[in-house]
């Protein structure tokens, strides 16, 4: 161990008569943990809104949607299908048609977005069959003929479910804004379904807002022919999500029979994730600041630090030691309160986000906040990050009394001694 944190360490194990300064080096330590803990878990929240909204979007939603640039629907979707799927970057592709319906059940009636579906595609798709909470997906058939006698199924998320006052087996009626010719004149398009399965996705507005029908049934209520759907959906690679947008476009060049245009998951949730952006930095710079708290502790430490030693100081600089060497002992000393402070923050932030995450400990209105607890998340890049900046700031706090440690003139230090 070299001379300079040898004395460090001994400064900092305070005797009796300087029990001030020992207190004010547990406070230094303190703050420093406090900091860091705090901001472990703040960007714990943060990552944890991020990941788990990114991952029930990204089950819930394609990841890009194809629709005509007429406006016109797609024709001949089946073939168009197969050559997606085979093109790069591309891991599936099902069609579907999308629509805002009125679904009326046992209690009341409301306006949510219907999906028609190939439920074998949409297997491959989306972790709809994965978020089946009451019910079987093997129930839900799809329906090749809309005049047959069976009511067709159906499928809706736990929240609306309740909301309707509906359970499986029960008759739910949509309501289209499609009209179609009657003896007595135009009328809705409208059809019966039968409750199949109920699905939970922890996604509010997913599971009170969304219903899953077979394909042929919603082209059926929409007013266009078997041979056209609205949209083709579009799974890509894992590792491809963040390319998105230049997938789309590719895909857009290489289909040659029909004008496309593209949306993607980025586009679509751009403003929730520029918000959670934001937030991490206003969260960072904001609770960082009880670090730089901590800092003022270290350098009101050290400057009484300082004036105790005095003698000390100047007897050591008598005895040889250099004016760097004298400064040196200070600074190792803020480091080591940093490091120590650092450590225990690093421990105690990890500790309490791993135990909120498990135990669901901040619960949320799911109406408002769209998922129904805080989801923690402490991401080690993070914890290094902040592990880094509390040891830069406290090695930065100790300039200014290291420095004036290694001013002091033995003569002027020992004169009244």
């Amino acid at each position: 161990m070299n001379f300079e944190l040898l004395v460090a360490l001994r400064y900092l194990k305070a005797k009796r008569k300087q029990a001030v300064i020992s207190l004010i080096t547990v406070i230094s330590i303190l703050g420093v943990t406090a900091g860091v803990a705090a901001l472990v878990i703040a960007l714990a929240i943060n990552a944890g809104f991020r990941v788990d909204l990114q991952s029930k979007l990204l089950g819930a939603q394609p990841h890009i949607s194809l629709m005509s640039k007429n406006g016109g629907g797609i024709p001949d979707f089946l073939n168009l299908t197969k050559q997606i799927e085979q093109m790069p970057g591309v891991v599936a592709a099902a069609p579907s048609v999308y629509e805002t319906v009125l679904v009326r059940g046992e209690t009341r009636n409301l306006g949510v977005f219907l999906k028609g579906i190939i439920p074998e595609a949409e297997t491959r798709m989306s972790a709809l069959a994965k978020n089946i909470v009451v019910g079987d997906m093997r129930n839900f058939k799809e329906d090749l003929d809309v005049a047959m006698p069976p009511p067709p199924p159906i499928v809706v998320g736990k929240e609306l479910a309740d909301a309707l006052g509906v359970r499986i087996g029960d008759s739910i009626q949509v309501v289209s804004a499609e009209t179609t010719s009657t003896p007595v004149g135009q009328a809705q398009r409208t059809s019966t379904f039968v409750l199949v399965a109920i699905f939970s996705s922890g996604l509010y507005e997913l599971d009170n807002g969304w219903v899953y029908v077979p394909l042929a049934r919603a082209q059926y209520l929409m007013g266009i022919g078997q041979d056209v759907v609205s949209h083709i959906d579009v799974k890509v690679r894992n590792e491809d999500l963040d390319r998105v947008g230049e997938i789309g476009k590719s895909i857009k060049d290489r289909v040659k029979s029909q004008p496309l245009e593209d949306t993607n998951w980025i586009e679509l949730n751009r403003s929730i994730f520029q918000a959670l952006k934001l937030e991490r930095i206003v969260m960072f710079l904001t609770i960082g600041l009880i670090v730089l708290v901590a800092a003022m502790n270290i350098v009101a430490m050290l400057t009484m630090m300082v004036l105790e030693k005095t003698r000390d100081i100047a007897i050591l600089l008598s005895m040889g030691a250099t004016a760097g060497q004298i400064r040196k002992i200070f600074v190792w000393q803020g480091v080591i309160i940093g490091v120590i402070g650092t450590f225990f923050g690093i421990i105690l932030g990890h500790l309490i986000s791993f135990l909120a995450d498990k135990y669901h400990i901040i619960h949320l209105a799911a109406d408002v906040y769209t998922i129904a607890y805080v989801p923690f998340r402490a991401n080690l890049l993070d914890s290094i990050v902040i592990a880094a900046s509390a040891i830069l700031i406290s090695f930065l706090a100790t300039l200014y009394p290291s420095a004036a440690a290694a001013k002091l003139q033995p003569v002027e230090a020992l004169r009244y001694e």
